[in-house]
């Protein structure tokens, strides 16, 4: 079943599933001395760290998976890249520049100020580096007449063994590092959309039930051993600890594809996530600092749950407020309300940057 703006109820809630994650993750913080503060042996760090090779494996699966690449001219190719600058890099710039401020104002040590826009800060590399796959598929595609499947395929066999093998670079200009990270993921989404479509032309119907259960068995034996590796029980040497974290995305992805999970809250975030994605650092670390010195007896865990929701509506009221003024919208969420909204489902989910 779509949604009204003809994106299908099931991406959203993956969506959304994924944006719960995330924001779970910038609450509890990466390392004992961040978010909540809590030990790595927690179960909400354990819960958190366990997720650490899923949540923007789907977020990038997700990306390829509904955008439409199918670029026949060079006007259509130039518009396309535009647009994404629109959606991606206008927002990453104003946020990130706000992020930076407060962060600095609160006295935290950061990198220089002009570089936040062009090398990767905070988690806004992932907007960088979806930029430059997403630009790297239009080119390519352009460049093949269309054959967007295609090129999605022939990056994926170059990029996945560059990710795997290559040492991290300095400077990590627009976080093509983490790009490279992302690669496998969004051409993949790319190429299993295109999967379907075929199948959907050829009248086959659903793919088998029985897929979801293999897919749902295995991508659990490979969270197990995941716990297992952030625990430090078992080690794994590069450049096999990259080739675990490429089986564990591509394993969470395609079992929530298979699975199609369905839930009008789910739906809800995924609607809300690009705004949420941008905004929400901010909104979780403001109301734990809150707590924290309202209440510094309290066990931290109790404020998961608050900086949750504050994490989730924050940056939702940001959105409805953003949305009223032209130029609040064009940097906040990349929105140019001068132009008419597109009629085709399809043709909006080239524009969703986080989709």
């Amino acid at each position: 079943m779509a949604t009204r703006s003809g994106r299908l109820e099931y991406v959203e809630s993956i969506r959304g599933m994924a944006c719960l994650m995330l924001v779970s993750f910038h609450v509890v913080g990466s390392a004992e001395d961040e978010g909540l503060g809590l030990n790595y042996l927690h179960p909400l760090r354990i819960f958190n760290d366990g997720l650490d090779n899923s949540r923007m494996a789907i977020f990038a699966f997700i990306s390829g998976f509904v955008l439409s690449a199918m670029i026949l001219s060079s006007d259509k190719l130039q518009s396309s890249i535009l647009s994404k600058a629109r959606r991606l890099l206008i927002p990453m710039a104003a946020v990130s520049a706000l992020h930076y401020v407060l962060r600095s104002l609160a006295g935290e040590e950061q990198q220089p100020f002009l570089s936040i826009f062009f090398v990767q800060y905070a988690h806004f590399w992932f907007l960088q580096a979806m930029f430059v796959l997403t630009t790297a598929l239009l080119i390519l595609s352009f460049l093949l007449k269309g054959q967007s499947d295609k090129a999605a395929l022939i990056l994926l066999v170059v990029l996945t063994p560059a990710f795997i093998l290559l040492e991290r670079w300095n400077p990590n200009v627009l976080a093509m590092y983490q790009g490279l990270y992302l690669a496998p993921f969004f051409y993949s989404g790319h190429l299993f959309a295109a999967f379907l479509r075929r199948r959907r032309e050829a009248d086959l119907g659903d793919l088998p039930r029985w897929l979801t259960v293999a897919a749902g068995v295995f991508l659990a034996g490979m969270l197990a051993f995941n716990l297992l590796y952030i625990l430090d029980i078992v080690t794994i040497a590069r450049p096999w600890s990259n080739v675990h974290r490429l089986i564990v995305g591509l394993a969470s992805a395609l079992f929530l594809f298979l699975l199609k999970p369905n839930a009008k809250f789910l739906v809800l975030v995924g609607s809300y996530t690009y705004v949420i994605y941008l905004f929400h650092v901010i909104f979780t670390a403001g109301s734990r600092t809150v707590l924290f010195k309202l209440l510094p007896n309290v066990d931290p865990t109790w404020f998961f749950v608050p900086c949750m929701l504050i994490g989730l509506t924050g940056p939702i009221l940001v959105q409805h407020l953003a949305i009223k003024n032209s130029v609040t919208a064009l940097l906040f969420l990349g929105i140019d309300k001068s132009k008419k909204p597109r009629s085709e489902g399809v043709a909006k989910t080239v524009e969703a940057p986080l989709a």
